[in-house]
């Protein structure tokens, strides 16, 4: 029971050591990516906030609408039609994947599955 002071001490240390970043993180909070503006200006599928929310959703429906239905046109909330393409309607108005996609999934450390289907080199052409 000599040694209690220094297992105490030794334990706040550890806790300290392993919970300090993740306190601070907590704090401070995670700052969205700066991204650049899009080419076709604030007009886009969806508002801001909800592209950045639930782009992965539009994604996979597109994907399972023209692979399974052959459904090649998107009727967006403002009666505009647009042609389902992730390289040329959204990589048409955000440029190359490496400067838009790539930054935020980077940050998020999420990992994608496309490039299972497309082909990457293709993507970061534009």
């Amino acid at each position: 029971m000599r040694d209690a002071g220094r297992i105490v001490g030794g334990l706040v240390i550890v806790l300290v050591v392993v919970a300090g970043p993740l306190w601070v993180n907590s704090v401070r909070g995670v700052q969205p990516v700066a991204l650049p503006k899009a080419a076709g200006g604030d007009r886009c599928l969806q508002p801001r906030e909800e592209m950045r929310k639930n782009h992965p959703a539009l994604l996979a429906s597109w994907r399972e609408r023209v692979v399974r239905l052959g459904d090649r046109v998107h009727h967006s909330e403002d009666g505009v039609d647009v042609r389902i393409s992730l390289t040329d309607t959204c990589l048409g108005c955000h440029g190359k994947a490496s400067e838009f996609c790539d930054k935020c999934h980077a940050q998020s450390a999420v990992t994608l599955s496309c490039w299972q289907c497309h082909e990457s080199s293709t993507l970061g052409q534009r």
